[in-house]
């Protein structure tokens, strides 16, 4: 061979098909790699350094109370005593920036439970709710302009569209979906006006969110 050239790869007999076995293989799982890498960080558009978790909703109410359910710090309320002040936000893009709602008496109106404290970065969609002023305590009062006060949870839940997706509950919450008879609302379309309500003499009692290094802020 030439100086400088390197030698061409000499692999044993005895390990010859493994070498054959490998390079089909090797391209497919390549690809599936990338594909659920891109998917984890896609939805956000988080710059780079920010955790590198699933963000993409889970598009369905079916369960919803089965995989975000209530905790013992959860204050009863009646939807239809949200009269106070609050605030009205647009959001621009999904998730809010809120982990968990809670429904009302009767399975009707939904109460934003815990909410993350701290925007990450300049136009971080899980900081929407913190940046609008949203409080852990307030009411759903409308979506896009149509009263929710006397509308069930899960329609609200499904409106709303902002339920993160959880894989371990894939296979349930499809279950769930079926049996139900699909969807109780297509999710509204984006960006959504949303007027949060405050009752008056209500006290949250949620504990303070803590942050971890891996996954960020969970419920």
């Amino acid at each position: 061979s030439r100086p400088g050239s390197r030698a061409p790869l000499v692999i044993p007999s005895a390990y010859a098909h493994f070498g054959v076995m490998a390079r089909p293989v090797l391209l497919p799982v390549v690809g599936v790699v990338a594909a659920i890498y891109a998917a984890s960080v896609a939805f956000v558009g988080a710059p780079q350094g920010a955790p590198r978790v699933s963000r993409v909703p889970a598009r369905v109410s079916a369960e919803y109370l089965e995989r975000l359910g209530p905790k013992d710090s959860d204050v009863p309320f009646d939807a239809g005593q949200a009269t106070g002040p609050g605030a009205s936000v647009e959001f621009k893009k999904r998730p809010f920036g809120i982990l968990r709602y809670q429904p009302g008496q009767g399975g009707k109106g939904a109460m934003a439970m815990e909410i993350i404290p701290k925007s990450r970065y300049p136009g971080d969609p899980q900081g929407q709710a913190f940046a609008s002023g949203v409080q852990s305590g307030w009411v759903v009062a409308s979506i896009n302009g149509q009263n929710m006060l006397t509308e069930d949870f899960g329609k609200i839940m499904d409106l709303l569209d902002d339920e993160v997706a959880d894989p371990r509950f894939s296979k349930s919450t499809a279950l769930a979906l079926e049996k139900q008879g699909g969807r109780l609302a297509e999710p509204a379309a984006a960006p959504l006006a949303v007027q949060f309500n405050s009752i008056p003499g209500y006290v949250y009692k949620g504990a303070e969110m803590k942050e971890d290094g891996q996954d960020g802020f969970a419920r």
